[in-house]
């Protein structure tokens, strides 16, 4: 064998080993999920969102297609974002920041009533730090209701529900309970009344 035969054969070697190397491998792109889930939302989307809660009769997306999952993490950033901004006012930068202070302030501030009551404002701030804690298991009749009034927009009507608080959420499920009983009843009495004309018609041939 050749000297330069030889060092030709080192070369190839030397090359497939390269090849083969794990450092030869293009590295892998950076996961940018996080970062661009955050971007789904345009600023008009945050202001919307938040404005749902105010009115939820509205629906803040009638064009897109958010997922309930998008929607809660982007409400559950949006409080967070109040709260900092709530907590350090020097926070507010921006003519956006303003605008989710005023808006989110309304959904997530403190209720103050007058001095005269002192424990219904302790009772307010009760329910504010315990809305978290909804099961709303507790309340299925009302959850029907929701579901069927605000189809896809559900989560967004919850997180209003949330500060009214467990007692007003149970109040509520039982006049719906006592409405669906109530209509059982005319709806049964309707169907007497359709049979008692059915049986008033074929006597008359």
């Amino acid at each position: 064998m050749t000297p330069s035969t030889s060092k030709t054969k080192r070369k190839s070697s030397t090359a497939v080993k390269h090849r083969n190397s794990p450092k030869s491998l293009p590295p892998q792109p950076p996961s940018f999920t996080s970062q661009k889930s955050n971007r789904l939302f345009t600023q008009e989307d945050e202001i919307n969102l938040l404005k749902s809660l105010l009115n939820p009769t509205t629906n803040p997306f009638p064009n897109s297609h958010f997922s309930e999952a998008q929607i809660t993490d982007k409400l559950r950033r949006l409080k967070q974002k109040y709260h900092k901004l709530a907590k350090t006012k020097s926070s507010i930068k921006t003519p956006h920041d303003r605008k989710i202070y005023e808006i989110a302030r309304q959904i997530w501030g403190k209720k103050i009533l007058s001095s005269s009551t002192p424990m219904g404002d302790d009772r307010e701030r009760k329910g504010s730090e315990g809305d978290e804690s909804i099961n709303w298991s507790d309340f299925p009749v009302l959850m029907k209701h929701v579901s069927r009034a605000f189809p896809g927009n559900v989560e967004v009507y919850k997180e209003g529900l949330k500060g009214l608080g467990a007692d007003i959420l149970k109040g509520l499920n039982e006049k719906w309970m006592m409405l669906e009983m109530e209509e059982a009843e005319i709806i049964a009495r309707r169907a007497q009344l359709c049979y008692h004309q059915m049986k008033l018609n074929c006597g008359g041939f």
